[in-house]
């Protein structure tokens, strides 16, 4: 424990120092050595603790005032340099933190009953260590799953986390529990993003009543029953969107994401806001590019986010997200709601969710400001980028398949006859379909993280209130036990003996209870017109050898996946 602690303090001064000159960082480092032994003195007196480690005594608070003024008194008799002062700030917060958080663990226990296992944290960056190392950071939870079990504790930075890697428990908090687990992680980043509150978002908002309002107005809208007016309204609209893109397709090479991005935008943007634009007019471009870097950027993993006083080092990543988030209002407040908000009239029957919005916001008895209405509609065109990324994925996993490629178009010639392939035909083609499931189930990261709003247990352990749940789903995803062969791309694991769609009950790439992703429908529908649209007219090949990103559904920008279009 005491050469943990050590390490880790030399590692904080090492980095606290890399700002300095050589020599000033050398003097300081020489005497932080000098001090060697006070220092560790002074974490034995107040861990009491031999150089084993922690002694088993029972603490209490006394025990660690008392701890305190010893060392005060220590430290009053003796002179230190700088550095040592320095160090012994960092060094005392950092076995406040451990004996305090023991202190807590220990009175907990006792009051309420087991704990999960799972490795010991670090002091200051917890378990943040054990999820390098790895090409997706979510196999580090495969690892410590087989260690400690399906449902495990781990503290990141300063955050206590639980991972649950098994559908049983998954499907607890979800379904059986969904109530006590329906917040969200309280990221500063969230924060930055929708106005300084991340309640102001649909999907990083903990649980509410103005949540379930925005959820209820946007059922009728993300979720199209199969052959009503608004089910035909949208494949109307996709319809038209293929069209464009295949306007600007003549085959050669394209660099697919960017078309992607401007046709799924314009598909929300008619069927949400009755609004098209031109997929040359700058602004429109500008905004679509600004949707997608957010999109990427909130899909990060940053240290900060677990120990928040580093976020300083992300001042430029919160600026950047800033200015994308205010570009993007001002082109849906200027282009779209102004004129909407000058036309409205009282009595008016909801034709689009901005119409929805707009007769809520002017009911007296509104739950919802105009400006959290407009965070919520930037949220659900937002989702958009969520779509376009998941087709350029598509994209990319059956360029590679020539044999899967085939199969599709054999499907697609059978059902169209030449014709064009719309949202009727999705029934009829299987196959497709079970294309677009197995690259979700390939790329799906671990659900948002759900947290927890009370004191309550799971799997029989307790759960502290503010506690964050990984949902796992990369575990089911993958694992050999539920999948044959699965870092395969096999579309036919997803049929069944008569050539039906079969979704196994623990694959959950959209969530499920009350926290499921509102826009599950609108990416099965988009995705598959696209998917077929393409195929029906090209055969796509791959420029160069290409590896489709995994673990996270967000693609960076300096990935650029181009593909070889062959007329058929």
């Amino acid at each position: 424990m005491l050469h943990s602690i050590h390490l880790t303090c030399y590692l904080l001064l090492r980095t606290t120092l890399f700002t300095y000159s050589a020599d000033t960082s050398n003097s300081f480092l020489t005497a932080f050595y000098f001090s060697h032994s006070k220092i560790l003195n002074f974490a034995k007196e107040l861990l009491r603790c031999d150089d084993k480690g922690l002694s088993h005594r029972k603490w209490s608070l006394r025990d660690i005032n008392t701890s305190l003024c010893s060392l005060k008194a220590t430290m009053e008799g003796i002179y230190l340099s700088s550095a040592s002062y320095l160090l012994l700030a960092a060094l005392a917060l950092i076995v406040l933190g451990v004996v305090g958080d023991k202190f807590l663990r220990n009175k907990k226990r006792r009051v309420l009953g087991k704990e999960a296992p799972g490795p010991k944290p670090w002091p200051v960056i917890g378990s943040l260590h054990l999820l390098g190392g790895y090409e997706i950071p979510y196999q580090a939870f495969d690892v410590l799953s087989d260690k400690y079990g399906p449902v495990f504790a781990i503290k990141l930075g300063q955050v206590q986390c639980l991972v649950i890697s098994n559908l049983k428990h998954i499907r607890e908090v979800l379904f059986n529990k969904g109530d006590m687990f329906d917040g969200r992680p309280n990221f500063t980043r969230y924060h930055q993003l929708f106005g300084g509150d991340k309640e102001n978002s649909l999907a990083f908002c903990d649980w509410s009543e103005t949540q379930k309002t925005r959820r209820d107005m946007l059922k009728d809208h993300a979720f199209p029953k199969v052959f009503t007016e608004r089910f035909h309204q949208l494949n109307g609209i996709i319809n038209i969107e293929m069209h464009e893109m295949c306007t600007q397709l003549k085959g050669g090479v394209v660099y697919i994401k960017p078309l992607m991005l401007r046709t799924v935008a314009n598909i929300f943007m008619s069927y949400i806001c009755s609004s098209r634009f031109p997929s040359d007019d700058p602004e429109y471009v500008k905004m679509v590019e600004n949707f997608d870097s957010i999109f990427y950027e909130v899909n990060q993993g940053y240290a900060a986010d677990f120990i928040p006083w580093l976020m300083p080092l992300l001042n430029g990543n919160l600026r950047k997200m800033s200015k994308w988030s205010k570009e993007i209002k001002d082109f849906i407040v200027g282009r779209i709601i102004q004129k909407r908000l000058d036309n409205w009239a009282a009595g008016q029957e909801a034709e689009d969710y901005v119409d929805a919005l707009i007769n809520h916001i002017k009911d007296p008895k509104a739950t919802m400001s105009l400006e959290t209405a407009l965070f919520a509609l930037e949220d659900i065109i937002g989702g958009h980028s969520a779509i376009a990324n998941l087709i350029v994925k598509v994209l990319g996993f059956v360029s590679q398949a020539p044999e899967v490629q085939e199969k599709i178009q054999k499907e697609i010639d059978y059902v169209s006859a030449g014709r064009e392939i719309t949202l009727e035909d999705r029934s009829s083609m299987p196959y497709t379909e079970a294309t677009i499931l197995e690259a979700v189930r390939h790329i799906t990261s671990p659900i948002i993280p759900h947290v927890a709003n009370q004191q309550c247990s799971l799997a029989g352990y307790t759960v502290e209130k503010d506690t964050l749940i990984f949902l796992n789903n990369y575990t089911l995803n993958m694992s050999p036990e539920l999948w044959s062969e699965p870092t395969k791309f096999m579309p036919d694991r997803f049929l069944n003996e008569d050539g039906k769609i079969s979704k196994p009950e623990h694959f959950l790439p959209f969530g499920g209870g009350r926290r499921s992703c509102m826009g599950y429908k609108l990416t099965q529908f988009i995705s598959f017109v696209t998917l077929a649209t393409l195929l029906q007219r090209f055969h796509l090949v791959p420029v160069e050898t290409y590896k489709v990103p995994l673990g996270n559904l967000a693609i960076s920008s300096k990935s650029k996946l181009q593909l070889n279009l062959i007329p058929r």
